[in-house]
């Protein structure tokens, strides 16, 4: 079963659907899209912790809220 997830704050909104594969599909509201199979996200998930994560050193996150949603919005 898939998951959807809505993941926003204050200035944007994204949209994330994980299938039952670990396929990551990643949508924006002007509804550009990308997708990811389970390798990909996973090699995305380690770049973004190790290699760009010092350009989000001096961002302040805590207005970032994850919705899990029951189904595919947007």
């Amino acid at each position: 079963m898939p998951r959807y997830y809505k993941i926003h704050d204050s200035k944007e909104t994204i949209y994330v659907t994980i299938d039952d594969s670990g396929a990551v599909i990643i949508k924006d509201v002007a509804g550009r899209k990308v997708f990811l199979s389970k390798y990909q996200a996973k090699l995305m998930k380690f770049g973004i912790e190790n290699l760009i994560s010092d350009l989000f050193k001096d961002t302040d996150s805590s207005d970032v809220v994850v919705e899990e949603m029951k189904s595919e919005k947007g």
